[in-house]
């Protein structure tokens, strides 16, 4: 079978020409990474630490990162908080039961001068099905995002508590 001389060069060209296409469509097609510009809205992204029981939930877009943390305040109400490694204008969030519902958002309040942490209460429902959406204003972009709530509780298998 592997007699042929021209099997044998295909089977080492074709795998080289299929990266090379592959790279090559990416470049011309693929979408360039470029700065956030003034007045425009860009979407954040939830990580995998906010489908798991990790105790906090980090939403992205490129370099700009915010991290969720979410403590209980008693029934039926929660303590947002949300670090940043940017400098917010704002923030706004809402908690909704469902996808279809739009919600009542809340004002969060930064609890230092330098704009990068902020907390707020928010009251309903925190089921499995509720969602967090939010809005984040940084150097006059906006920013928003929604994600589950699976992320509030913290659960290991060993029965340790490994947060530093």
């Amino acid at each position: 079978m592997f007699k042929n001389k021209h099997i044998i060069v295909a089977m080492i060209v074709a795998p080289i020409l299929a990266v090379i296409a592959y790279l090559a469509t990416d470049s011309l097609v693929g979408e360039k990474p470029h700065k956030a510009e003034a007045g425009k809205s860009y979407s954040l992204v939830a990580l995998p630490n906010c489908r798991y029981p990790s105790g906090h939930c980090t939403l992205k877009n490129a370099e700009f990162s915010i991290d969720l943390k979410v403590g209980q305040a008693g029934v039926n109400r929660m303590t947002l908080s949300l670090e940043s490694k940017h400098p917010l204008q704002g923030v706004k969030a809402a908690l909704v039961a469902t996808e279809q519902e739009s919600g009542e958002p809340a004002d969060l309040v930064a609890t230092d001068d330098t704009a990068l942490h902020w907390t707020v209460d928010l009251s309903g429902d925190h089921s499995e099905l509720s969602r967090l959406r939010l809005v984040v204003a940084a150097a006059d972009s906006f920013y928003y995002g929604e994600t589950g709530l699976a992320f509030i509780d913290y659960q290991t298998s060993f029965g340790e508590d490994f947060r530093h």
